[in-house]
């Protein structure tokens, strides 16, 4: 069995839907350890969104994948989905696992956030919305907040919990599919 069908079924048993990654890196996708598969080292853990945004904000880094689950305490579990493909930058740290989180609830909004992700990775192939240089970076967190900016456009921020982060993935749909 291939690594990426253990993620899917991992997954699947766990009652998660599995975000489509694309197969140039699917390939390429490794178990690191429990609950993190990546096409990447990971030396810092998934959970420090903050570390592997600032990476793409500051360095060249390879196109890649991490799905991971992680997290600390009683109610601080999330499941995180980074991206980097082309010119798109996605990381996704949504709440899952916790002790007091409702498990059916996140895993329809993790369900509906995957379904979003999938077509923006390919409206960013398919739209021509983006030019060749050009960066869309989303960074969505239920714990952090959020926020996504177009290329050569001003950040769009939002607070933690105050927007689903189905809202936030469906606005760059949205603009993805809006003609120029």
């Amino acid at each position: 069995m291939t690594d990426i069908e253990k993620a899917r079924r991992l997954f699947k048993k766990a009652g998660l839907a599995f975000p489509k990654i694309p197969d140039e890196l699917a390939t390429r996708l490794q178990e690191r350890d429990n609950w993190v598969f990546s096409t990447r080292e990971i030396d810092i853990s998934p959970y420090m969104i903050e570390y592997y945004v600032h990476e793409v904000n500051e360095t060249q880094v390879e196109d890649y994948a991490v799905l991971s689950h992680s997290g600390h305490g009683i109610n601080s579990y999330a499941l995180q989905y980074y991206l980097v493909h082309g010119p798109l930058r996605i990381f996704l740290h949504l709440g899952w696992g916790g002790v007091y989180m409702d498990a059916k609830a996140d895993a329809a909004k993790i369900r509906d956030c995957f379904s979003l992700a999938d077509e923006i990775v390919l409206a960013t192939k398919t739209e021509g919305r983006l030019a060749a240089g050009d960066r869309l970076m989303i960074v969505v967190s239920d714990f952090y907040g959020g926020y996504w900016s177009p290329p050569g456009e001003n950040r769009r921020e939002y607070e933690a919990f105050s927007k689903d982060p189905a809202v936030v993935l469906t606005e760059v749909l949205h603009w993805l599919r809006k003609s120029q």
